[in-house]
């Protein structure tokens, strides 16, 4: 009963693609598809436009609110004068000592601060009477100044920057000023994020149209997925306004990443597309009836190959944090949008070009019905039979160097230091370094800890009993002699500064001992630590658990939907090894190159979660549209031969599918921000191995060794109705006459005649 209703279910998609494919390629209807899309575009581009206006970037967005650290930041919001703040440090350095004119600027700088920034408080200035005296370094040589706003993850930028103005930070001439802390930070950050989405964009057309170029060198198949991802944008953008505008948060990181991810894969389906459109024209005479034919032979792959980067994608919902979560639903509606283009448009824009579309090399395009009739034993079918000749060999050698790569996970470390968030040089780093030098580093930001009691105000014992055990942690700088109070009294809050840099390792494994010290009070009271490093620290522990719960989930379904593109249980299990041990060699290496190569001190804990979510569902990609043709060609000259056959006819669209996918995430390195660079270099790289060692030896080599085995428990004969009236010679419908049907290369094995 089961194998009819998948049989029924499968006749029912081969009419409705048939049907489609029928309508995307009519000699009229194909206009009426380009026209849906310019209208679609104009209509949802308008909304688009505002997609900056509704996304949000704040820390509040970060963790869940059952998460420590987001409580104590609603606390302080809501019950705090003031509300939650961030602060700014103006920091001064002359060699040899700060002199009196220094000190007459120092104060003047701190005027002309807060007539430019609106600040929570005045400044604490050092030298001024009464100020603290750890603001001025044990040498003379170095001060800062403190200034306090309302914590604004929008407005952190500007602020910094009138900040900058108003002093006239520089780090030239004898006297070096900075502004650094939240206000500078936030500066630099708006900085680099300033032109961001423009210079990605453009980086990544050109790369794309100069690859394509390269590939075809044919100038409108070159620009022709470049019209067709850029309206899918535009329509994904405006779906994804939509989505944010209905209440949903949508952060900036995952905007900057759609555009890289969108034309990535858009640019993948296209040349998936135009690889069957070619053998098909050389096959058919007519240019409508041979992207009828592409189509319906091309559609099962890129609707798996789609759907599972999609479902990959919402496994990310099941993220508790908010960078994480939110990349789930927004690359789902760009890759969607860049999908249903490549069923509809391109082959709508192919068919109205024709051959003509492939000047100046329409010869490879001409009719030649004998053609496929011809076997060719190219590059990739060359490849392919040495491969197959020693299939453990090739399979060892696979895992062996991916196992290699595995042992790079032995160099990971983790990392969220002030210099270890750029590429390059910024103020607010360089002033941390002279804050560091002088001072203790943890003043930059400092944790908060709220105390209260259960049915009443904290009391000052209570208060106080809380610094004694702060106190007692090592590396603690300071604690804030008199606690603020919430504005009804209940709550009270003490600022703990440490020794070292606040985001550094040491810091963050602090937050948990702060946490043991606080446990207990006394009857009734409770100590909750946030802010600062603790924020930091929350948001380790999110990540390492959103790791837990999406590779599972995401490994579960993708090997469903490869169960049922293949109609095997084996053939699924044996590509998710691949893609698990392609996914951990990548990972391993990419840790060892960022720690021992290039120096870093370590990655963003979210950094595997993004990694392997990338990696594994755009990887698979090359497998499913490599085994989907494996499975078409199983079925006429058995899975040896389909396997070789699929090798070489998928070799080169692969191949340039891999290269562009990966130097279109490798524009994410120009970026001057530690976390897009490694996303960039390490999708870059596992896509590559993908493509030139899981698809074109670990695969067929391990096919190859199960032989059709493989398909169980299915055969190599096996396969739904699609694919087999994709296999199967129609006459064509243009010129029945002159016409002879679409043959298979070489003969049909016996019985088969």
């Amino acid at each position: 009963m089961a194998s009819a209703n998948a049989s029924e279910n499968g006749e029912v998609a081969s009419v409705r693609m048939s049907a489609l494919a029928r309508f995307v390629t009519g000699c009229r209807t194909k206009f009426v598809v380009i026209a849906m899309w310019i209208l679609a575009a104009a209509a949802l581009g308008g909304q688009g436009a505002k997609l900056a206006d509704v996304t949000e970037d704040g820390f509040a967005n970060l963790l869940p609110e059952h998460v420590e650290a987001p409580e104590v930041q609603n606390l302080l919001r809501e019950r705090f004068p003031g509300g939650e703040t961030a602060s700014g440090l103006i920091v001064y350095r002359r060699e040899g000592g700060l002199t009196e004119a220094d000190r007459t600027k120092i104060a003047r700088d701190a005027v002309a601060v807060a007539d430019a920034v609106p600040l929570e408080g005045r400044p604490v200035v050092p030298f001024a009477d009464g100020s603290p005296p750890e603001l001025v370094s044990p040498g003379g040589d170095a001060a800062y100044t403190v200034v306090t706003t309302a914590f604004d993850f929008e407005k952190q930028g500007p602020w910094g920057d009138a900040a900058r103005e108003a002093v006239g930070s520089t780090d030239a001439g004898p006297l070096e000023v900075y502004v650094t802390g939240t206000l500078g930070i936030g500066a630099d950050y708006a900085e680099v994020f300033e032109s961001i989405d423009a210079v990605l964009l453009i980086a990544t057309v050109l790369l794309v149209l100069v690859l394509l170029g390269a590939i075809y060198r044919a100038p409108l198949i070159a620009i022709a997925p470049i019209l067709v991802v850029g309206l899918a944008s535009m329509v994904a953008n405006g779906l994804i306004y939509l989505y944010a505008d209905a209440g949903n948060t949508v952060n900036s990181n995952s905007t900057q990443i759609l555009v890289v991810l969108m034309f990535g894969v858009g640019t993948d389906y296209c040349l998936l597309l135009v690889s069957r459109y070619r053998e098909e024209l050389r096959r058919v005479e007519d240019k409508h009836e041979a992207m009828e034919r592409a189509l319906r032979r091309a559609a099962p792959a890129l609707v798996a190959s789609g759907g599972t980067v999609i479902a990959a994608m919402l496994v990310l919902l099941l993220a508790d944090a908010g960078s994480t979560n939110g990349l789930g639903p927004v690359s789902a509606l760009g890759v969607g949008s860049v999908l249903l283009a490549a069923l509809t448009l391109f082959p709508a824009l192919l068919t109205w070009f024709g051959r003509t579309g492939f000047w100046p090399r329409r010869d490879s395009v001409a009719y030649d019905p004998e053609a496929g009739r011809v076997v060719a034993r190219g590059l990739w079918r060359r490849f392919g039979d040495s491969v197959l000749r020693r299939p453990g060999v090739a399979l060892a050698a696979t895992v062996a160097l991916f196992a290699v790569g595995t042992l790079g996970l032995l160099a990971y470390q983790e990392d969220y230091s002030i210099g270890g968030g750029f590429k390059t040089e910024v103020e607010s780093v360089q002033g941390f370094d002279v804050l560091a030098a002088s001072f203790d580093a943890g003043q930059l930001d400092p944790t908060a800890v709220i105390v209260r009691r259960a049915g009443g105000p904290a009391t000052d014992a209570d208060v106080a009993e809380a610094r004694a055990r702060l106190e007692t942690i090592p590396r603690v700088a300071s604690v804030s002699r008199e606690p603020v109070r919430s504005e009804d009294g209940s709550l009270a809050r003490i600022d703990v500064a440490f020794e070292d840099d606040p985001y550094a390792d040491a810091a963050l494994a602090r937050v948990d001992v702060m946490r043991e010290r606080l446990d207990e009070l006394g009857p009734g009271v409770e100590a909750l630590v946030g802010s600062g490093s603790a924020l930091q620290s929350d948001f380790n522990r999110t990540a390492e658990r959103d790791l837990r719960v999406i590779v599972p989930v995401a490994l579960l379904v993708i090997t469903v939907i490869l169960a049922v593109l293949l109609q095997a249980i084996v053939a699924p299990l044996v590509l998710i090894l691949t893609v698990i041990a392609s996914f951990f060699g990548t990972l391993g290496l990419s840790i060892f190159f960022f720690v021992e190569v290039l120096g870093d001190r370590g990655v963003d804990a979210s950094t595997p979660t993004f990694a392997f979510i990338f990696l594994v569902a755009l990887g698979v990609d090359y497998t499913i549209f490599l085994m989907s043709r494996v499975r078409e060609e199983a079925r006429i000259h058995g899975t040896r031969e389909g396997t070789l056959r699929a090798l070489a006819a998928t070799g080169p669209v692969i191949t340039s599918a891999g290269v562009i996918l990966a130097g279109t995430f490798s524009v994410l390195m120009t970026m001057p921000v530690t976390f897009a660079f490694n996303i960039g270099f390490m999708v870059a790289v596992g896509i590559l191995l993908d493509t030139f060692v899981v698809r074109t030896v670990m695969v067929p080599a391990a096919v190859e060794l199960l032989g059709d085995r493989v398909w169980w428990p299915s055969t190599a004969e096996g396969g739904g109705r699609a694919l087999r009236e994709a296999s199967s010679p129609r006459p064509s419908s243009a010129s029945p006459a002159s016409t002879p049907p679409a043959a298979p290369a070489g003969p049909p094995p016996a019985g088969r005649g």
